[in-house]
């Protein structure tokens, strides 16, 4: 029986399948879908039987991103500061120690796209649209969103990309090198395939090894500096303490 009211999980042959299924609000993330994805790395961590993990959606779009419709308790800056549920959510994809490949289709945006980045690969569907629209809304891009994406397009691209605010094709991502391989729909299992038996058939000690060590070269500075960055997006809010 399925635990999760906004995922569907599925292992086989040592792939780790996670679906998202919040289908009538285009898999929007809201705190229930963030805890969930939280728990379901955490969990997949602990299980040596995982040597793959494989992030998808079958609906039209991966994520719409952050729930801007869900209704939240009224709290003050100091209960905001003290959970992050998104950040929280992509620390324990960050911490997974198996590979994790994020398969997107249609709109990845926001906190979905942050997501995608914080997974070790990327396949984009050729209707991906990639965008980080929070600018737009007068809010700084927190969870980790920035140096996740500038390891990725470099720094330059990055600005471009979070201080436009504009959404962006495959062609145009696949100039950044931000997908590291693109499928038509009826390609999407054969292509999941290919990337699987790249890493299947090798050591899960040694593959997760040299995981832990390409993360601490990439992010570690980043960690160091980046812990303020929703402090930041607090800043860019109205809230006021109560």
């Amino acid at each position: 029986m399925n635990k999760y009211k906004y995922l569907e999980t599925k292992l086989k042959s040592g792939v780790f399948y996670i679906e998202l299924t919040r289908k009538k609000s285009m898999n929007a993330l809201n705190t229930k879908t963030l805890d969930e994805l939280k728990q379901v790395f955490l969990e997949a961590s602990q299980n040596s039987k995982i040597k793959i993990i494989v992030l998808h959606s079958n609906e039209n779009n991966f994520s719409a991103g952050a729930d801007i419709k869900e209704k939240s308790k009224k709290k003050n800056n100091l209960e905001r500061w003290q959970k992050n549920y998104g950040k929280e959510c992509i620390e324990a994809i960050l911490s997974t120690p198996q590979i994790t490949i994020c398969v997107t289709n249609g709109y990845t945006l926001g906190g979905a796209a942050v997501i995608a980045t914080a997974c070790d690969f990327r396949i984009g569907n050729k209707d991906t649209i990639i965008g980080y629209p929070e600018i737009v809304l007068g809010m700084n891009l927190n969870w980790l969103g920035l140096p996740l994406l500038q390891n990725i397009v470099g720094s330059t691209k990055t600005k471009e990309m979070v201080i436009s605010g504009l959404n962006y094709s495959t062609e145009d991502l696949s100039k950044f090198n931000f997908f590291d391989d693109l499928f038509d729909e009826d390609e999407k299992i054969k292509i999941i395939n290919k990337w699987v038996k790249k890493f299947k058939s090798r050591s899960p000690l040694a593959s997760q090894m040299i995981k832990k060590s390409m993360n601490v070269l990439a992010f570690h500075d980043a960690l160091a500096i980046m812990h303020m960055d929703y402090d930041q997006f607090l800043l860019t809010q109205n809230y006021s303490d109560s």
